[in-house]
């Protein structure tokens, strides 16, 4: 039973990390700003409209807006596509939100029951976080070989519809939020969970040798 809580407790961590580092991403907007620059987003479509336009994104996913909405000759410049898509997405915000709340409240329970025990628990704990690192390494990289396949493969799964295939004739968030863009996300994404996953896996193993 200490194994297996151990083994729980770093599958909630190693989810509940990656859920919020693709939650926080989303929503920076420094990145957004750093690929614009690097992409030359803002001298193809002008800074205050690519500027605008991503405010809009991010308060409509923050949730500080209930409606996506940008201005542009007294109508909505983003598409009904793209205004369904963001719906969708911001749906998949919170129900992995939700999901991620649920289980750090589960990762403290089960804490909280296994505290006598706690050593026990964080040697599974680290040499799952290991396995999990590992697995997740192995995933990322064949990503990285044809990431079009997999952003394609991600949207099929998640999405029960095909308003994520947006037109760039007539769509400014796949003008200016190119595949480039989405394949930087998930490197960083990838690189912040990692990350935090090594320090959390050091520190469980320093905490049971103590």
């Amino acid at each position: 039973m200490k194994s297996l809580a151990g083994i729980v407790m770093a599958a909630i961590f190693f989810l509940s990390v990656l859920i919020t580092s693709f939650s926080v991403l989303a929503v920076s907007e420094s990145f957004y700003i750093y690929e614009y620059e690097k992409n030359g987003t803002y001298s193809e479509f002008g800074r205050e409209k690519v500027d605008a336009v991503t405010d809009s994104v991010i308060e409509y996913l923050s949730g500080k807006s209930d409606r996506l909405y940008y201005e542009a000759e007294g109508a909505n410049a983003f598409t009904q596509r793209e205004t369904a898509h963001m719906a969708d997405v911001k749906g998949l915000f919170l129900l992995f939100g939700g999901l991620r709340n649920w289980m750090i409240a589960a990762f403290v329970v089960i804490a909280l029951a296994f505290r006598r025990d706690i050593r026990a628990v964080l040697k599974a704990f680290a040499i799952c976080l290991v396995f999990l690192m590992a697995a997740f390494t192995a995933f990322a990289a064949a990503a990285a070989t044809n990431y079009e396949y997999f952003f394609t493969l991600f949207h099929k799964v998640f999405f029960a519809n095909d308003y994520w295939l947006l037109d760039p004739a007539d769509s400014i968030i796949i003008n200016i939020m190119p595949v480039g863009f989405f394949s930087d996300a998930a490197a960083v994404i990838f690189f912040s969970t990692l990350a935090a996953c090594v320090l959390a896996a050091i520190a469980a193993h320093r905490i049971k040798k103590a």
